[in-house]
């Protein structure tokens, strides 16, 4: 288990050694989750955290859905 964790951090470490001396398009870093790679950068990036989509029907025709709250409110008069 040690070995695997030393193993990992040499090729975290390598691929930004090659990374920096390679051409673009040939990227050859990991990186763990949450973050993900952006190739381009060739860089390990934070996942940016997306707002879950909202499935609530507002049946009520005084109310309207508020996305962001996901939930129905009263509509302005």
């Amino acid at each position: 288990m040690r070995l695997m964790g030393l193993l990992i951090a040499a090729l975290m470490l390598a691929g930004v050694n090659v990374a920096q001396a390679q051409p673009a398009g040939a990227c050859l870093l990991v990186c763990f989750p949450p973050a993900h790679l952006n190739a381009k950068k060739c860089a390990c990036e934070e996942a940016s955290s997306r707002t879950p989509a909202c499935s609530l029907v507002c049946l009520d025709p005084d109310t309207t859905l508020d996305a962001r709250k996901c939930a129905c409110v009263r509509r302005p008069h």
